[in-house]
């Protein structure tokens, strides 16, 4: 059994920095629970309640406390890229910066709950916002709390998406060395548009 067939199952998926709800649809296909979502921007709360009516939900990280947070041994966050991203005129702020610093309020959770599985998604950019300081703060502050971490780059159009987008996947396994290479490095994969010739 693979590790990401392993990780799968029945277990129990929170949301943060949810947009309009990408990650929680591609966890409920392989098998996961989606039990708890947070969001702030109104237009994609509007489309989560139509997609998960009723699910609990909140809105600002920054005064989310941990014990409002079902249980969940799996927790996702594609945090705000704004100030990271490469596209983005001018010296880019990175984890200092109002919207991508929203980092450290899903760091201050995860050190007062300790999920058993962190996945944490951003543009390319992360590797090399301040010379490659805000990556490493990231993985340190995994890491400081006990968590083996794991990291790729994926490009959109190798997995059947018509347009080529990279993006830099995280996962952290509380106190679990060998699943971050498992689950990233899969030598299974679904049907896509793989490219002929190498790969980025």
């Amino acid at each position: 059994m693979s590790g990401s067939q392993r990780m799968a199952g029945n277990l129990r998926h929170a949301s943060f920095f949810t947009g309009i709800g990408g990650f929680d649809l591609a966890f409920e296909i392989a098998g996961f629970k989606l039990v708890f979502q947070c969001e702030i921007d109104k237009f994609c709360n509007r489309i989560l309640e139509q997609h998960w009516p009723g699910l609990r939900r909140e809105t600002d990280i920054r005064r989310l406390k941990h014990a409002e947070i079902p249980e969940a041994e799996v927790w996702t966050a594609g945090f705000p890229c704004q100030d990271i991203s490469v596209a983005r005129m001018g010296q880019r702020a990175g984890l200092r910066g109002q919207r991508s610093g929203l980092f450290y309020d899903f760091a201050r959770l995860v050190r007062e709950s300790l999920p058993g599985v962190v996945v944490i998604e951003n543009v390319s950019g992360l590797l090399s916002s301040h010379g490659g300081r805000d990556f490493q703060i990231i993985i340190r502050t995994l890491a400081e709390l006990g968590y083996s971490v794991g990291w790729r780059v994926f490009n959109s159009k190798n997995f059947g998406v018509p347009q080529s987008r990279q993006r830099v996947y995280i996962i952290g396994c509380y106190r679990d060395w060998r699943t971050p290479a498992e689950v990233l490095f899969e030598s299974k994969r679904r049907k896509g548009n793989a490219v002929k010739g190498g790969s980025d």
